[in-house]
């Protein structure tokens, strides 16, 4: 801080003075922090714009396939016996389904060990597991001999099956050896080889308990073989689980789910509306009320605008009899933005909702194809237009700031200089005004010396 001179002198009040100098001086500065501020507020404001665009990216690719567009319902006549799942993109209609046979898989259970754990139990030598067509040979030693350690050499050396030791309770020989492949279907057979068994211990004898099999159903007539009981390689986007033999046929139902396809697109024209709406406001201009958003004047935000508008109002050539967002219900009001007909919509779901799903997909000449160009364009993380805009106001913020501070570092050297200056001056005027006491008084004493003389 500057000493202060106050004007001891010069009876002029020199701290005020240098304060005003340095206030007057100071105004660029002033208008430097104005335009810092302005940036500051213009960069958040572009960083939730992002936001709202990655909302609306999101809430698009919630709804570009036919299982995420699409909603069904699907229902069976007997859960016990069949119960459905269906996917978006699931086929409405009515299936008659009969189970004869469930899928299955192989297991294998020892006779009785009254020991599961001493070694010695087993017969040493080579134990051969065959499973899907793959063996593989076991070597059972006296390291491993026991009951336990068999069942643990099967679960680390065979792929694709399990071994574990079941207690039966009985008195004497209470231990058993299960062994399971863990695969249904009639390929998935399973065969333990215990021919190569020699020596004191003993060489079990296994029993097939479960055999490996495949599933037997008919589906409105036509008879189907799966390995599995979860079927859904017959009817594209539907599950049959298969949970028990029916004794007659029952019937899976899958029907459109228009409400919930509707929820899913009201979804997605919030965020489009939201985006619009947050745009609009940044942009308002009034000059009578002082009202000035910080989207006035930003070319980016109005290509992004514009853009948008374009994407939504565009004719899409999809092969579909629905070729714009306007010929299935969407209405752009006088905003800008987006209400459902819903009526319409449904009757659209209704006759064709397979050209719907194209209009949203990612394929080339689509809506959606259009909407993720326009996205990519504006929202990459590294080349896209909002992203280059803000990185531009982050280097003038980064700029008003070095200029800010190099000119605090300009006007404190000016008020040191300034009060340097008065200084000076107060002291000059202190010599002065001694130098004009000392004469003022050798006038005096001379005067004095003549009026006595006389």
């Amino acid at each position: 801080m500057g000493i202060s001179v106050g004007g001891i002198v010069s009876g002029i009040d020199t701290d005020t003075m240098i304060t005003q100098l340095v206030a007057a001086a100071r105004t660029p500065q002033t208008v430097m922090e104005t335009d810092l501020s302005e940036l500051e507020d213009l960069k958040d404001t572009y960083a939730t714009l992002i936001e709202k665009v990655t909302a609306l990216q999101d809430a698009y690719e919630a709804i570009d396939t036919a299982d995420e567009l699409r909603a069904t319902t699907a229902t069976s006549s007997d859960d016990g016996a069949v119960s459905v799942e269906a996917e978006g993109g699931a086929v409405a209609g009515r299936y008659s389904i009969e189970v004869t046979k469930l899928a299955a898989n192989e297991t294998e259970v020892s006779d009785g060990f009254s020991d599961k754990d001493t070694l010695g139990t087993i017969a040493e030598g080579t134990f051969s597991v065959t499973y899907a067509g793959t063996t593989t040979a076991l070597t059972i030693d006296s390291t491993n001999s026991s009951l336990e350690e068999l069942a643990d050499l099967i679960n680390d050396g065979v792929d694709g099956v399990t071994a574990y030791i079941m207690d039966t309770g009985d008195a004497t020989s209470p231990y058993r050896l299960v062994v399971t492949g863990k695969d249904t279907g009639a390929a998935n057979t399973l065969t333990l080889d215990t021919s190569g068994l020699t020596g004191t211990g003993t060489v079990p004898t296994f029993t097939e308990t479960s055999t490996a099999a495949d599933a037997a159903l008919t589906v409105n007539g036509i008879a189907i073989t799966s390995a599995d009981n979860a079927i859904d390689d017959v009817v594209s986007g539907i599950t049959f689980n298969l949970e028990d033999v029916t004794t007659s046929a029952i019937t899976v139902t899958i029907e459109t789910d228009a409400d919930t396809t509707v929820a899913n697109l009201t979804t997605f024209v919030d965020a489009y509306n939201e985006l619009r709406t947050y745009i609009r406001t940044h942009r308002a201009y009034d000059a009578e009320n002082e009202i000035k958003g910080e989207f006035v004047g930003e070319s980016t935000v109005v290509g992004l605008m514009q853009s948008l508008q374009s994407v939504v109002g565009a004719a899409y050539t999809t092969g579909g009899i629905y070729e714009s967002l306007g010929s299935i219900g969407f209405e752009t009001q006088q905003d800008g933005s987006i209400e459902i007909d819903e009526d319409v919509l449904k009757a659209a779901l209704e006759d064709s909702p397979e050209d719907i799903v194209a209009l949203f997909e990612k394929d080339a000449g689509t809506f959606g194809d259009a909407l993720k160009d326009l996205i990519t364009a504006y929202n990459d993380e590294d080349e896209g237009y909002l992203t280059l805009r803000t990185e531009t106001i982050d280097d003038r913020i980064a700029d008003l700031e070095t200029e800010i501070d190099d000119f605090d570092t300009r006007m404190d050297s000016y008020e040191a200089r300034l009060r340097k200056q008065f200084i000076a001056m107060e002291l000059a005027l202190a010599k002065l005004n001694d130098a004009s006491a000392q004469l003022a008084a050798m006038l005096g004493d001379g005067s004095s010396s003549s009026n006595s003389s006389s």
